[in-house]
């Protein structure tokens, strides 16, 4: 019972009791009131009566007239006038008093009236005529005193009305700070450790103070771990000069993308000519501000250029190559005129010297081997050079569908969205204790016409076409619907941020996992991290609307800006997915194994099922599970 309605059932039985109190208190001494009035009534009357006999002659018709007359006058039950002897010379008793008024039985039972019959010595001269009793009706003040009760019994429960009302407002407002703690307390549940404002109540005061003392002392631990860590990872994964990831980084990052399931991507390779001749000239320190600054022209992307590729990673492979990793691209020839121009800009307004920077582009595919593309990437490169200053070469091996119209792919994505073509395929993760499956990861696959469509191939455009919430949705729709009709195990589904700042996407997404009832806890969103980044209010504020729901919420691909995430702990989240870039060669990287062991550990203490993700060596179990990873998936993760 919620103390809520303990403290309104407390209330109600104090009114009762103060009810039951008033009204007992108050209809006794009515009746009391009542008997004493009566009670003096048949004295009084008696000696009247008694007198007025005593003086007259003592003839029967005389005495009975006179006692008739006094009956006759007022409401009495009995008058009675017995001689000494014990004979009864005159009386009157009331036959029909019962049926003048209309008092239920079980008031006149309740409240009795116990009145005695008032008693008088009638005088004949010096000798005693007779005894007389007179005792008054009682009907009348039965009735007297069931309108009082009445009355008193309408005024009461007005009042009780009245208090009710009062009490009401009074307790919300006493309770106001603890649905503030309520809620902080089911945060804290759900591990998220947020701040309150203390209440003004001394108690409530407390308690919000001492949960807020908790909740500080994780979000330092955090913090400082997260520091740590990051200091660490950067030590490792970045170009001391640049800022940008280092050769062994960027081949790792290179290296996770072939070996994912699907994914069409692009890459640049941008050489500063004749650095040893810039070196020369401008001396050491020069010649590093001027990487440092081409690093962050490599970095920096305009926002209309950003909405061509999903994601971007930069390194620097050598003293003066760098590469640019683009996911989700098919716009590479445009990219790479606009890298071309910015370029071009920069290296004419360097002093002293103008830096020839030649770059080469193409495409490469998931499930190519890292050799083949950088020979590709190296031999357009080499032609890029050929010219002696700055441009670039592009090689273009896509399929003929890539070369599609804007209206045919429109008219795609119009069709795939209505026809229900979305499905997915499965890949298992697995724990890394007892090798059950945690949750199956559901990748996108569009069915159309006869061919199927991976993920990589139709997501550029529907990211270009502001379309890429209609196709998450399909997608947790379709898991949802397999979920319902004959599925039972815990799906995982990536989520584009583009769903949550589509206003009626983002309604959509949640009034689907409002409606799966039971079935939501068996669905894990997932976010990648860099997203999540971008947009973390946003974010935020869909974990808390979501979360009643009771399905799991995670990011993917964490670890490399994981720090950037401002209160981590007051997110909720389930699980983090870790980047399958930083576990390439993990076994020879003493570096990033202390990173991941201190990002584990970090993550456990915030309650999160920490995930290695695209695992390529089955041999790599046993370690990750030393540095604390709860789970693993990918290639090199089955059954046993």
């Amino acid at each position: 019972m919620s103390l809520n309605k303990q403290l309104w059932l407390a209330i109600l039985v104090l009114m009762l009791l103060a009810f039951i109190s008033s009204f007992t208190i108050s209809t006794m001494s009515a009746r009391n009131y009542y008997q004493e009035q009566l009670q003096q009534k048949n004295i009084d009357n008696a000696n009247s009566l008694a007198l007025t006999l005593s003086q007259v002659e003592k003839d029967d018709v005389t005495v009975e007239l006179l006692v008739s007359a006094q009956f006759d006058t007022g409401h009495y039950r009995r008058i009675e006038l017995i001689a000494p002897s014990g004979e009864v010379r005159q009386q009157k008793v009331s036959a029909s008093a019962a049926q003048q008024h209309t008092v239920p039985a079980w008031f006149e039972k309740m409240a009795a009236l116990s009145v005695p019959a008032g008693v008088a010595q009638v005088q004949d001269g010096w000798h005693q005529y007779g005894t007389l009793y007179v005792e008054s009706q009682t009907q009348v003040a039965y009735a007297a005193l069931w309108q009082t009760t009445l009355r008193l019994t309408a005024w009461l429960m007005l009042v009780a009305v009245l208090c009710g009302v009062l009490g009401s407002w009074l307790l919300k407002r006493i309770t106001r700070p603890l649905e503030d703690v309520v809620k902080q307390a089911e945060a804290i549940g759900g591990r998220r450790f947020i701040t309150s404002n203390e209440p003004r109540t001394l108690e409530f005061g407390r308690l919000v103070r001492a949960m807020n003392l908790l909740s500080g002392r994780v979000r330092d631990m955090l913090e400082n771990e997260s520091r740590r860590l990051e200091a660490l990872r950067y030590q490792h994964q970045h170009d001391a000069v640049t800022g940008l990831a280092n050769r062994e980084t960027i081949n790792s990052q290179l290296d996770a993308l072939l070996s994912e399931d699907d994914g069409h991507h692009g890459m640049i390779l941008v050489r500063i000519a004749d650095l040893a001749g810039i070196n020369r000239m401008l001396g050491h320190g020069q010649t590093n501000a001027l990487l440092a600054e081409l690093a962050g022209i490599l970095q920096r992307w305009p926002e209309q250029e950003r909405a061509l590729f999903a994601g971007m990673n930069a390194g620097r492979l050598n003293g003066s190559d760098f590469l640019l990793l683009l996911t989700d691209t098919d716009a590479l020839p445009a990219l790479s005129a606009a890298l071309d121009q910015r370029l071009r800009e920069w290296s004419q307004g360097v002093a002293d010297v103008q830096p020839v920077l030649p770059q080469g582009a193409c495409y490469f595919t998931a499930g190519e081997s890292r050799g083949d593309v950088m020979s590709r990437i190296d031999s357009m490169l080499a032609v890029a050079e050929q010219g002696g200053a700055t441009g670039t070469a592009v090689m273009e091996t896509v399929s003929s569908r890539h070369h599609w119209s804007e209206g045919e792919w429109r008219e795609l994505l119009n069709n795939v969205t209505t026809a229900h073509a979305v499905v997915s395929a499965r890949f298992p993760v697995l724990t890394l204790a007892d090798n059950d499956c945690l949750h199956e990861e559901a990748m996108m696959r569009v069915h159309w016409q006869g061919s199927t469509w991976r993920a990589g191939d139709i997501t550029p455009w529907a990211r270009r076409l502001g379309r890429l919430a209609e196709l998450d949705l399909a997608m947790v729709e379709h898991v949802i619907d397999g979920l319902k009709h004959n599925e039972q195990k815990p799906v995982a589904v990536n989520v584009s941020v583009d769903t949550l700042r589509d206003v009626a996407g983002r309604r959509r997404l949640v009034s689907l996992l409002s409606n799966a009832g039971g079935f939501a806890p068996l669905l894990w969103l997932e976010f990648a991290e860099r997203h999540v980044i971008a947009e973390l209010e946003l974010f935020r504020a869909f974990c808390t609307e979501v979360k009643a729901t009771g399905c799991h919420l995670g990011i993917e691909r964490a670890g490399r800006d994981f720090a950037k995430i401002a209160h981590l702990e007051e997110l909720g989240l389930d699980y983090l997915k870790v980047d399958g870039s930083l576990l390439a060669g993990l076994e020879e990287n003493e570096g990033n194994q202390g990173f991941l062991r201190g990002f584990c550990s970090l993550g456990h203490s915030i309650g999160l099922c920490m995930i290695a993700d695209g695992v390529q060596d089955a041999q790599q179990r046993d370690l990750l599970r030393a540095l604390g990873f709860d789970a693993a998936g990918g290639p090199g993760i089955r059954p046993l």
